[in-house]
């Protein structure tokens, strides 16, 4: 395992220090005898008498196959990415498996493991066997602490330096991320949901100047889409053509919350930032669409992923079957735009403020080309392989490119239907990506590295805003403001906020300094209720006991 599951670690390693040094040959050792010493410890405790050949055998395979994603992808198994691998479903597992890694598994887990199974093991007496494991355990330790206490300031230096690296340590590290993550569960299994947003109402400030006509905001939440190949923020590709011909305004400097779908999703919709995020706390906790709810708005989650990573579990929600249609959907997979269908059935029947949320598959890898039709492939040769590393720099790129193409397509549509609806509805319209991608860059693909190590492909993020005339009217919201601060630094920090402002939603834990539109409001002249004083917020519906 050490020597052949670990080719990511041991390239890192060398790309990093300089083997002309003779001192660095006995690095390399020492760092041979940690992961040694650790997991000899771990067996030698663990794999007690009949359970030693089935624990191997189980690290075995965990080995061959995280190496595989380690060393194709640059994948790191830390926690989070456990819990990507457990929210996941078949349909995204499929992708991520072809013949290379069944092969890979058999030569480096099964076969290994029908070698161990030919091996007799003979049984001690307990006593014994304990005693024994015990001193060759002090002496593995002892021997690497010596090997590792000559090389101490080597050992100090690079890893201080290279932190990244150790999250290679395979099986170390993956067995750590698996441990965590269990601990993790049965920790926040007895946490106590939290009420944060039941004083959320609607401020009614603005109702005089609604002229009728209720407020309508769709939230168009992208996957996976980076903001460095949108046109709008200067990609030489115009894979932006009919977004350019509406009158949107584009936020070029938008960093995500996470790199992957479990962190991020759930950190755009939470009043806890990212500093310090922790998906279960948020799980456990009133989100943005909790607090419009709670104030009394419609709000609908309509879903073309996976799941909404217990966003959405509160409020009405449409899965994936209820928008199957047979032009749009095949193998249990839909193409954007059957939200487009979820979209009109209940734009049709909005009688007051409402929010409804189109979560996209957008641009998940590694099977790009399956995200779009085949009208949108206009750059070619793609890449119509799951095994992305095996298709050139520029198959990648235009499979990817073609669907952020096919996304451009997705949102001018939900833009023509709503300004459709302007004779009944003020409208408005705001898309942002979850978290980027890596299309090979520096050996790197997909998605969900560290944060601290992942690369700006996979942080910065699009984020694009519409607003009807009719919409930023009511809400007195100067639309040549916001596009004079478009380049301003934004995260998804500022998401709930920003959203809570849009729809004038007041809670005691919104934050105007957070909220992107707060700054671009004009001055108000709507006439408040005689019984009110001046500048008190007036609650048009206020659901203190809401559950």
């Amino acid at each position: 395992m050490i020597i052949f599951d670990n080719y990511a670690f041991w390239s890192s390693l060398l790309s990093v220090i300089d083997l002309s040094d003779p001192n660095m040959w006995l690095f390399l050792f020492a760092c041979f005898a940690f992961i040694f010493s650790v997991c000899f410890t771990f067996f030698s405790f663990f794999g007690i008498s009949l359970l030693l050949k089935p624990l191997l055998s189980i690290v075995l395979i965990l080995a061959a196959c995280t190496s595989y994603y380690m060393d194709t992808y640059g994948t790191v198994f830390d926690d989070m990415m456990v819990v990507n691998i457990v929210e996941t479903n078949a349909h995204e597992s499929l992708e991520l498996l072809d013949l290379k890694i069944l092969l890979h598994v058999l030569i480096f887990g099964l076969i290994p493991v029908l070698l161990l199974y030919r091996i007799d093991i003979i049984q001690k007496p307990l006593l014994k066997a304990t005693r024994a494991r015990l001193m060759a355990v002090f002496a593995v330790v002892s021997i690497a602490s010596s090997v590792i206490y000559v090389s101490y300031k080597d050992f100090a230096f690079v890893f201080r330096e290279h932190r990244e690296i150790t999250f290679f340590v395979n099986p170390v590290y993956p067995l750590r991320a698996i441990y965590r993550f269990a601990e993790k569960r049965i920790h926040d299994s007895n946490r106590k949901f939290q009420t944060v947003f039941n004083d959320a109402y609607e401020n009614s400030i603005h109702i005089d100047l609604n002229n009728g006509k209720p407020n309508l905001l769709v939230l168009v939440v992208g996957e996976t889409a980076r903001a460095q190949n949108f046109h709008l923020n200067g990609y030489p590709r115009n894979t932006t053509p009919t977004l350019e011909k509406h009158s949107v305004i584009n936020f070029r400097d938008v960093s995500s919350c996470g790199t992957a779908t479990a962190v991020s999703l759930p950190c755009m919709f939470s009043d806890l930032v990212q500093n310090g995020f922790d998906d279960n706390a948020a799980r456990d906790r009133q989100n943005l669409l909790d607090a419009m709810n709670v104030a009394g708005l419609d709000v609908l989650w309509v879903e073309n992923n996976p799941d909404c990573k217990g966003i959405c579990d509160r409020i009405a929600t449409k899965q994936m079957d209820s928008i199957y249609t047979d032009t749009l959907c095949r193998d249990g997979q839909c193409f954007d735009e059957a939200l487009l269908k979820g979209l009109d059935d209940f734009v049709s029947n909005i009688k007051k403020d409402a929010v409804i949320v189109l979560h996209t598959q957008g641009s998940h890898g590694p099977a790009y080309y399956r995200r779009y039709p085949d009208e949108f492939k206009r750059y070619t040769p793609e890449c119509r392989h799951t095994s992305v590393q095996d298709c050139t720099d520029e198959e990648v790129r235009n499979s990817y490119d073609n669907t952020i193409l096919y996304t451009d397509y997705i949102l001018s549509k939900v833009i023509d239907r709503l300004d459709e609806k302007s004779d009944s509805l003020n409208t408005a319209m705001l898309y942002v990506s979850d978290h980027g991608e890596s299309l090979g860059e520096e050996g790197v693909y997909l998605h969900g590295l560290p944060y601290f190590m992942a690369p700006e492909y996979q942080k910065k993020v699009p984020m694009v805003l519409w607003l009807s005339d009719n919409f930023s009217a009511v809400k007195s919201i100067s639309q040549s403001c916001l596009a004079s601060k478009s380049s301003g630094h934004i995260t998804h920090d500022n998401y709930l906020h920003s959203v809570l402002g849009l729809m004038d939603v007041t809670a005691s834990l919104y934050k105007p300094e957070l909220d992107i539109f707060s700054s671009c409001r004009t001055t108000l002249t709507a006439k408040l209720p005689a019984d009110t004083s001046a500048g008190q917020q007036v609650p048009r519906s206020h659901h203190s006991d809401h559950s």
